[in-house]
This record gives C-alpha cells, structure tokens and sequence, in this order.
C-alpha cells in the first residue's frame, strides 16, 4: 500500500514513505512452499493480499512500470524490490518483469527469492538485479526445519538455504538474508548466524514474526520479545560495522550478557540510533512491514529522543 502511495496509485496518508518499491507478482495460486508464519504458504488460510503487515493490492503492471520510473527520477523511490513466491510461472513472469521495469529505468533492483543455480544467479545477474536476497528466515537448522522444512511440509532445507546464500554471495556484489526474530531463538542462535553470515560476505535484514489471522504459526506470547529483538538488532549492528564479533560477545543460558565493548560505547551508538532503522539493502526502510505503532522494532528514519529512551528501557540501560 505505501508502494502504491508513492507511485501515486492509491491516496495513502504516510508519515514516513517507502524508499524502496516493494513489488510481489501477483497470483491467485497460493505458493508451493509451507512456511508456517507466511500468509502466503499453500496450508495457510489467510488472505492473499498479505505476506505478513503488509498489503499486497493488485494493480495494473503498466501503470506500476511506468510510475517507477518516474519515483525512481524525481528521487521518491532509491530502490525496487521483488519478491518471488513458489508456483509454476514464477521465473517467467520475474524475468519478465525485470525486463520490463528495466526497458524504461535504471532503478537499482533487488530480489527476494529461494536458492536457485548458479546459473540463474548469472542470468539475473545480467538482467539487471543489482540485490540477491535469499531469506534464511529462521536462526537454527531446527527451527529452520520446523517452520520451512520437512517438518513444516516444505521443500526446503537449511543446509540447502545456506549453500544458495553462499553461492549467491559469490556471483552477485550485494546478497542478503532475512532472519525473523521471534521463532523461540536465543540470543546466542540468533548471533552467531548473524557473524557466520557476515564472515560470507551476506547483510543479515531483520524481521519480527509478525502474525496475520489465517497463518500458521501462533505467536509467541513473550514479555522479553522486545529485549530479545533489540539486543540481536545490537549485536547485528556491530557485527555489520566490524565494531565487536560473536567471539567478542558472553552469553549466559542463550541469552547476552555482554556485547563486547564497553557501556559508554553502547550507550553512543543507541545515542546514534542507526543500529535499530531498518536493516536490509540499500536504500530499503520498509516502514510499518511488521510494527504496530505502539510497538516499533525496526526504525524506517532515525529515531527520535523519546523513541532512543525508548530503546535504552528496552535494553535495561535506562
């Protein structure tokens, strides 16, 4: 719906637009695979029009191609962003609209899809996808398992996601992975997938699981969610910025005790706010993806005082 906003498709009130396109292919098939905490999941009983907050509305593909070029060149949008579901057409119709988004713009172009081949790989490559992104979703090979694998009745694996995103990260200069926090993860699992995919090269996005009516997995009902996403949002920033590494950091029972550096440090970087935006690539914010507004995990602009004191309560650092 921002999407639609900025491209001026639907009259949208927003306090902080989209800076990328968020564009999913529309189809009335839903997707092959079952990953439990998508509204997309061929079990999944909830609508279409939604992956997790955010809503999905059909629209004219000549219209949205057109309006893309124009947000991209006044400077509305930096960025397009495709994401893949797994049906019969899905390579088709992605490549064909690539080609057509690319036919009329430059816009730098991401896309959200499985593991595929190298080949593939290249192809997108040459086509004019700037982004791989391949979502590893979960944090451990069980829970991996357990919401998108065999268990869950998908055709996933973990060892399978890893080999793509590393495989990815070889052919395209920019890849990326999301994890959701918030599938019953530690800190210390959370953390240590975060560092192992950084020493590949791979920008780790993070997602809060986000329930939607009609999918699959029940939220967890858990007091520390909040210092639990905050703390590996944290970590990941000084993973990312080469500031502290896993081995730098303790952990007692899965749970952080020490970030690695000192607390004037911390207290300076929350002070700076960057760590708790929006992470994935660039020129991405993703706003209100899956925040509420009494409840904001990844900042889509810099956060104001009330929201880093906000933060610092978050993280016992009050």
């Amino acid at each position: 719906m921002g999407t639609l906003g900025v491209l001026g498709l639907e009259l949208v009130q927003m306090d902080t637009p989209p800076t990328t396109a968020y564009l999913q292919i529309y189809t009335d098939k839903r997707c092959r695979a079952n990953c439990l905490f998508c509204a997309q999941a061929s079990g999944s009983s909830a609508g279409l029009t939604h992956i997790a907050r955010g809503m999905y509305i059909p629209a004219d593909l000549d219209a949205v191609v057109s309006r893309l070029k124009v947000a991209y060149e006044r400077g509305y949008l930096g960025r397009a962003c495709i994401q893949t579901a797994l049906y019969d057409a899905w390579w088709d119709d992605t490549v064909y609209l690539i080609e057509r988004i690319r036919e009329v713009s430059g816009i730098p172009l991401s896309l959200s899809v499985f593991p595929l081949g190298d080949e593939r790989y290249r192809e997108l490559s040459k086509s004019g996808v700037n982004e791989l992104v391949i979502p590893l979703d979960a944090c451990t090979q069980e829970l991996f398992d357990k919401i998108k694998g065999k268990s869950a009745g998908g055709p996933y694996s973990w060892e399978g996601h890893l080999d793509g995103i590393k495989r990815g990260a070889r052919i395209f200069r920019n890849a990326g992975t999301h994890l959701i926090i918030g599938l019953g993860e530690t800190d210390e699992d959370a953390v240590k997938i975060i560092d192992e995919l950084h020493g590949y090269k791979v920008n780790t996005a993070l997602f809060a699981y986000t329930y939607i009516p009609g999918a699959q997995l029940e939220p967890e009902n858990n007091k520390d969610s909040i210092r639990h996403y905050r703390t590996v949002q944290l970590a990941r920033y000084l993973i990312e910025e080469g500031v502290a590494s896993y081995l730098d950091m303790q952990f007692l029972d899965g749970t952080l005790c020490d970030f690695g550096i000192s607390r004037d440090a911390i207290l300076r970087i929350i002070e700076e706010g960057r760590a708790f935006q929006t992470s994935g690539c660039h020129g991405c914010n993703r706003p209100m993806a899956n925040e509420t507004f009494s409840k904001i995990y990844n900042f889509p602009r810099k956060p104001n005082d009330e929201e880093i004191a906000s933060i610092k309560r978050d993280l016992g650092l009050d």
